[in-house]
């Protein structure tokens, strides 16, 4: 099987791939012997993370072994190669950024209003809440279950909490919760359709914000923290403008 055919369909490794054959061959049908081979071995790479990570050090190589041939070319052609080296690394750098550490989503339906409007494009941080965990009342974007879409839901209660409906209201460990960010229209923001439920080890109680319309854990009960695939921390304007 050739390189080529042996690396795996993902938007990411194709991207990957094709920004370290572009540092290793340039305009020419081969590059430096070093450089071959580096890009030879990609597809042994498994998964996107290595095959990002494989990448980056293969431009690593690539610099050293054109620096040692091209010491000897005019100063203008080395300051020409080094800005096309140094563009190449911001892309896989941007690209491991948005694949890794946060990444832009999208608001598909209505089920966050008012916080998140339909078309609203909005920041995941895909990181650092697995170091600090998520708290009440944050913003995540999870698997819905039995599907392979990512949906956006607040996190009303945690392992061990108490989740009840009353007179329209979210009651949370017998205590009515507090819920500024819910539509000061009455009838948006009333909760109706769940019953008690104690959370249970490893999984999260999640409501969306438009209660009317929202499918969430009164439907397919508290999801497993798993499931989740980010925390959001902030909104974009509609359309991401």
């Amino acid at each position: 099987m050739s390189v080529v055919g042996a690396v795996r369909e993902s938007a990411v490794r194709r991207i990957a791939y094709a920004v370290l054959a572009a540092a290793v061959r340039g305009r020419g049908e081969r590059g430096g012997d070093w450089g071959e081979a580096v890009l030879a071995e990609f597809a042994e790479t498994t998964g996107d993370r290595e095959a990002v990570r494989w990448a980056a050090g293969g431009l690593r190589a690539v610099w050293h072994e054109r620096r040692a041939r091209t010491r000897e070319l005019p100063r203008i052609v080395r300051i020409r190669r080094r800005a096309v080296l140094i563009t190449l690394i911001a892309v896989v750098a941007g690209l491991a950024v948005n694949r890794f550490v946060l990444t832009v989503g999208y608001q598909e339906s209505g089920s966050m209003e008012p916080t998140y409007l339909v078309a609203d494009r909005y920041v995941v941080d895909l990181a650092a809440f697995r170091l600090t965990g998520v708290q009440r009342g944050d913003v995540v974007e999870f698997t819905m279950p039995d599907t392979d879409r990512l949906v956006v839901k607040r996190v009303i209660g945690l392992p061990g909490d108490t989740v009840d409906c009353r007179d329209g209201r979210v009651w949370l460990n017998g205590a009515p919760l507090d819920e500024p960010y819910l539509s000061a229209d009455p009838e948006s923001a009333r909760t109706e359709g769940c019953t008690a439920t104690t959370v249970e080890s490893h999984r999260l109680y999640l409501l969306g914000d438009h209660r009317l319309v929202s499918m969430d854990s009164r439907q397919y009960g508290a999801v497993d923290e798993d499931a989740v695939h980010g925390r959001v921390l902030l909104r974009l304007t509609a359309g991401g403008v």
